[in-house]
């Protein structure tokens, strides 16, 4: 058992910071193509024909950052998860103080649940993380998708931009999401997405005071 650990102990090391950092990255990017992808299904848009290699390779970063609420979400998530992977211990540790652990294979069942939580403790609260993170990205992707669908289907649609064109014509419209290439919006009386490319067609995107 000793020489297992030591062979674990000494597989972890070849691991260093600039591998972790990879690897968390290349896991942000799956979530984040994952997000965006559930949020434009939602719309009826496919975005991956309509995004550049750039558009994919920060979509983790731009999907966190596109609102406040999502980032503020995603910091729970990672907080509740260490939270809950360093209480779970605790807890089963509590559990085991109750009368029907004290003997039989119920006990026998939460001592090897104990020592495998006490001796991966590193590893429960990855799991965790990879957990709570995964489950807040898919839920984010669902929750924006099929809110902004069912405002679009109801008409609730509010402005927020403008879009001035290099034909010198301007439209108000309610933006759904853009990237390097493309606009996605919808304006008020429209029940479906509008996909427009944005060199050569769009001069000018303007924020606007949201309606009340």
């Amino acid at each position: 058992m000793e020489d297992l650990n030591e062979e674990i102990t000494k597989n972890e090391s070849k691991y260093n910071i600039q591998d972790y950092l990879s690897l968390g990255y290349v896991f942000l990017l799956i979530l984040g193509i994952l997000h965006e992808t559930i949020y434009y299904k939602f719309l009826g848009i496919n975005i991956l024909e309509y995004s550049s290699i750039l558009d994919v390779l920060i979509s983790p970063i731009s999907v966190i950052t596109s609102d406040l609420k999502l980032l503020i979400g995603f910091v729970i998530c990672v907080i509740l998860a260490i939270i809950y992977a360093k209480q779970l211990p605790k807890y089963y540790k509590w559990l085991s103080k109750k009368k029907k652990y004290q003997s039989g294979k119920k006990k026998e069942k939460l001592e090897k649940t104990l020592h495998a939580f006490e001796s991966g403790s590193k590893q429960l609260v990855f799991v965790m993380i990879v957990l709570y993170v995964v489950g807040s990205f898919v839920g984010f992707g669902i929750g924006r998708g099929g809110k902004v669908k069912e405002k679009i289907e109801t008409g609730d649609i509010k402005t927020t931009h403008k879009l001035t064109f290099e034909s010198g014509e301007t439209q108000d419209i309610k933006m759904l999401g853009k990237n390097s290439l493309y606009v996605f919006f919808v304006t008020k009386g429209d029940k479906e997405a509008t996909i427009a490319p944005i060199d050569g067609n769009i001069k000018l995107i303007q924020n606007l005071k949201v309606e009340e």
